[in-house]
């Protein structure tokens, strides 16, 4: 059994494990150490392929090139460092009442086959492969959307599951007529459908049907991604669902998105040049930061906001791979890489001031949480400072590279319109950060009777979370720099 297939495994292992009425202290040692050795594994398989080799199996329909082994990387951290936080914050609703043990068995099955779901996506080297793990992490993600069983997580796992499988249509009905634009070419078997063979064969594609084939599932895989005006979910499935869950959303969904729209990108970069698709992301792109914008000032619920900061970053992502230069697409996979260390502390943190609270809601909530819970309060300002962009930590700098590609390129315009929604968009999350942490609660916040503060878990988790967003800021490794480059390398030469 190669070591990629190892990688794979042990999530699953870990989720059948997960299902078992085991003693609470061993049903937690087996979910950390099954996701460890999942992220040990993953960096094992991605240092096989800086040293030289390419892990695959079952002919090639898994595969990992540059842009699979740091998307493998990326997505096994956050599903460590979900379940690290998840042990605190569990602890906490069980304590509360608020989970059973049925239902902590539940989630200790979902969080690991979600992990199992998200490596599945970034080593799919087959369309229809990657196509079916896409789909798992929908169904995955109902449940989770749903775990606490109330009228609004129902829901919001129900409209997330419309809105979910009619973007799984699209990318279904994109794949089969770029299946297609080959005439017969491809000829039959799984192997037809490997995207490298694809991408050796695109300029014998045919350009009206490919093109056809690349609309459909750009607009599905982008529903996934969150991607205006394919975003609505995403507000209602990030209140609902618990925040350990909801990291994996909005890193681990949204990395596997973004992955399944680069390697269509690709695709119709080699059969038709860069213009037709990437003018279609960059239009993406710059659509899903401008709606994020307004939005910004009028929430009214701590999780809604990070959705709308997910969607803001997504939209970064896409129009760094719409503007076509190379110093942009690796700006945009910097950008990815910063904000999966950066966005684990927004939600940990959050997560943590909305159970101290008792609830979510801004107004309910109060303001002046600093004054009552300062660690909590603390470690959510030190993440709305990295989620903003703000210097000097990672996602200024990734936001400064395609500003400068972009303003080196052809497209002056939709750049200015670019900055200034970053601009507002960061007064706007700093506005609702004060309206949060500063001044006096009034008499109907929830914080007078809270839980203590205290160092637990989940509160040592975001700490460790903080402590290496705060460092990549200044230093990321060179095996990480290696994988960005040689992702750069796959979208921009198809290697």
């Amino acid at each position: 059994m190669t070591l990629l297939l190892w990688t794979l495994a042990v999530p699953v292992v870990t989720a059948a494990l997960g299902v078992l009425p085991l003693p609470r202290w061993l049903k937690e040692t087996t979910l950390l150490a099954g996701l460890g050795a999942t992220f040990a594994l993953s960096l094992a398989t991605a240092a096989q392929f800086l040293g030289g080799s390419r892990p695959g199996a079952f002919a090639e329909a898994l595969r990992v090139d540059g842009l699979s082994a740091l998307v493998l990387v990326l997505s096994a951290f956050v599903g460590l460092m979900s379940g690290l936080y998840s042990v605190g914050y569990m602890r906490r609703n069980e304590a509360r009442g608020l989970v059973s043990p049925w239902r902590r068995r539940e989630f200790d099955a979902l969080v690991p086959l979600y992990v199992f779901a998200m490596l599945l996506v970034s080593v799919s080297n087959n369309l229809g492969i990657l196509w079916i793990a896409v789909e798992l992490t929908t169904l995955v993600s109902v449940f989770l959307v749903a775990f606490h069983n109330r009228d609004t997580s129902l829901e919001a796992a129900w409209k997330f599951l419309v809105l979910g499988s009619l973007g799984l249509a699209f990318a279904l009905l994109g794949t089969v007529l770029i299946f297609a634009s080959a005439r017969g070419a491809l000829g039959e078997g799984m192997s037809s459908l490997n995207w490298t063979r694809l991408v050796a064969l695109a300029p014998e594609l045919h350009p009206l049907t490919l093109k056809l084939g690349v609309v459909f599932a750009l607009i599905g895989y982008g529903t996934k991604a969150g991607l205006a005006p394919m975003h609505t979910w995403k507000p209602d499935a990030y209140r609902e669902a618990p925040s350990p869950a909801g990291v994996l959303m909005a890193v681990g969904m949204l990395n596997g998105a973004v992955y399944c729209l680069l390697r269509v990108h690709v695709i119709a970069r080699a059969a038709l040049g860069p213009g037709f698709s990437g003018g279609l992301l960059l239009g993406l792109g710059l659509l899903s930061v401008a709606v994020a914008t307004p939005f910004m000032l009028i929430q009214w619920n701590l999780k809604r906001l990070l959705a709308y900061s997910s969607i803001e970053h997504v939209g970064i992502m896409a129009l760094g791979i719409g503007l076509g230069a190379e110093a942009a697409t690796f700006g945009a996979l910097l950008h990815m890489t910063y904000h999966t260390l950066a966005k684990p502390v927004s939600f940990f943190s959050a997560g943590t001031l909305a159970q101290l609270h008792r609830s979510s809601n801004l107004e309910e909530i109060g303001s002046g949480t600093l004054a009552r819970t300062p660690v909590a309060s603390v470690l959510f300002i030190v993440a709305a400072l990295m989620i903003t962009g703000s210097p000097p930590f990672g996602l200024f700098f990734s936001e400064m590279v395609i500003l400068r590609a972009g303003f080196l390129g052809p497209h002056p315009v939709a750049i200015s319109i670019f900055l200034a929604c970053l601009v507002l968009l960061f007064c706007g999350f700093f506005y609702q950060l004060g309206r949060l942490v500063l001044g006096t609660a009034p008499e109907s916040a929830s914080w007078r009777d809270p839980d203590p503060e205290k160092l637990d878990f989940g509160t040592g988790t975001t700490l460790l979370a903080a402590g290496l967003a705060v460092i990549s800021a200044f230093y990321l490794p060179k095996p990480l720099l290696d994988l960005i480059h040689a992702a750069v390398r796959v979208v921009e030469a198809g290697l």
